[in-house]
């Protein structure tokens, strides 16, 4: 996929999660686990967008800095979603929300990391048996 089309994905999906926190809520907030895991999944998704626009190469060693590229701006991206909220008609800014969307952010962070260092580690293994 070009570079575009990542970038185009990851802030697709930013906009959707923006329409589902601005859009108004009338009667009382959701409550419960399944609200939190919508947001830890939500983030979780959206970081590996963002990480896969900051590292389309192979190269390992950019591979932690990207991870916190993607990590920080989906963190960002959350509390600022969040503040907003607080203009927003029947929302409110919950530090439950923050908490569970930096969960989903971590969470795909750690997959990410050992996903890519495990393949490296792979291709570096077979590299080696070819020179043999």
């Amino acid at each position: 996929q070009s570079r575009a089309v990542r970038w185009l994905a990851a802030v697709a999906w930013m906009a959707v999660i923006f329409a589902a926190s601005a859009w108004p809520r009338h009667g009382p907030p959701s409550a419960g686990g399944a609200d939190k895991t919508l947001h830890l999944v939500a983030y979780a998704a959206l970081t590996v967008l963002l990480f896969r626009c900051w590292w389309p190469t192979c190269r390992v060693p950019r591979l932690v800095a990207s991870v916190l590229y993607a990590a920080t701006t989906a963190i960002v991206y959350g509390l600022l979603l969040e503040l907003y909220q607080l203009r927003v008609p029947g929302r409110e800014c919950q530090l439950s929300d923050f908490l569970a969307n930096s969960a989903g952010v971590a969470i795909a962070a750690l997959v990410m990391l050992h996903l890519v260092l495990l393949s490296a580690n792979k291709r570096r293994t077979n590299d080696i048996d070819e020179e043999q």
